[in-house]
């Protein structure tokens, strides 16, 4: 029998208020924590709720899905990802003439050190829920990225009945708004839940951005609705949220 789970597809957004040349204002959503058991024989089904609501001036509701969640049938082997860089850093997407003319999600599949991490987000069915998005930006980790994480805890994320855990370790990845790397500064941080939130750490006069412990190592590669910033590490909410109040701009 299939049990019904009401997932939170919420994509953290920090806020940033004031900021120079911009009129834009993005703000805290909200990435509930869950659990749910799922049978390794029952199918993947669900529809996208317009959740997307505006409560009060410069306040803006988590995108919530609402979904029947059950563990996928086929499954990944943590053999199976890619843990290397073909690419040097440096040297990503130099082979993509206008990287302008592809979606966030389209141009991460352009580049062979994305492919563990687009991997995972087809694996957790949140393509479609990121294509939704008008705007977006990923922090992208590259392969070797998930090669340093912890082997047993990728494996547990890869196991049918912890995909709503895989869920959230990815949304921490994505922000439901165009954000340029030269946005960032430390008095931000990325709202989880109401008193939760991932730090945001910038030194050397902006040039070093780290958001949850993972560093950007290439900024503000821009796509037709946002950017990716490729970072080094894997942001795994359970081990760097920091209990607090709300998100903070400048």
């Amino acid at each position: 029998m299939k049990k019904r789970t009401i997932i939170p597809t919420a994509f953290a957004a920090i806020m940033l208020f004031g900021c120079a040349g911009s009129n834009d204002t993005m703000n805290d959503t909200t990435a509930m924590d869950t659990s749910t058991t799922m049978s390794e024989t029952q199918s993947m089904a669900g529809t996208a709720a317009d959740a997307t609501t505006t409560t009060d001036a410069g306040t803006v509701k988590a995108l919530i899905i609402e979904r029947e969640i059950v563990a996928p049938i086929a499954t990944i082997a943590v053999a199976a990802l890619p843990m290397e860089n073909p690419v040097e850093l440096d040297e990503m997407y130099e082979d993509v003439a206008d990287t302008e003319q592809f979606n966030v999600m389209d141009l991460a599949r352009k580049s062979p050190n994305l492919s563990t991490f687009v991997k995972l987000i087809e694996y957790a069915d949140l393509v479609q829920d990121i294509n939704r998005l008008n705007e977006a930006t990923l922090f992208a980790p590259t392969n070797e990225a998930f090669a340093k994480m912890d082997r047993q805890k990728l494996e547990m994320l890869l196991m049918p009945e912890n995909k709503a855990q895989l869920m959230q370790v990815l949304q921490a990845h994505v922000l439901p708004s165009k954000v340029s790397s030269l946005q960032f500064n430390t008095t931000q941080r990325i709202q989880l839940t109401e008193d939760r939130y991932i730090p945001i750490d910038v030194t050397m006069n902006g040039t070093n951005v780290v958001v949850g412990g993972a560093s950007i190592v290439k900024n503000n590669i821009e796509a037709s609705n946002g950017f990716i910033h490729v970072v080094d590490s894997v942001i795994l909410p359970d081990q760097v949220a920091v209990e607090g109040g709300a998100g903070i701009g400048y």
